[in-house]
């Protein structure tokens, strides 16, 4: 049974995640191998376009060709003017686990 995302009319597909899909994604952020706080969907799942540049820099690029179940790390480095001084300019390494990738 092909499952519908929740409020949308996509439906789930069974393939690489590609630039305009939605991936719902759980993730754990860390810096320097210690998690920070906001960085996490503490095992919710939220859904992001990949693409639409929602996430900082570089983020969503690197879930293209995830396959849902896939597990993977992603580096990105926070600008300098990001809104969370203790994050700014800091290199962080999100754990990403696909639950799922929809169109």
């Amino acid at each position: 049974e092909v499952q519908k995302l929740a409020d949308s009319n996509l439906v789930e597909v069974d393939r690489p995640a590609a630039e305009g899909d939605t991936v719902n994604i759980d993730y754990v952020g860390k810096i320097d191998g210690v998690a920070f706080d906001g960085g996490s969907t503490d095992g919710k799942g939220t859904d992001l376009v990949i693409g639409s540049g929602t996430y900082i820099d570089n983020f969503e690029e690197q879930l293209i060709g995830a396959h849902p179940g896939d597990k993977v790390e992603v580096t990105v480095i926070f600008p300098d003017d990001y809104q969370a001084a203790d994050l700014a300019g800091k290199e962080a390494v999100f754990d990403v686990t696909v639950n799922g990738i929809y169109e």
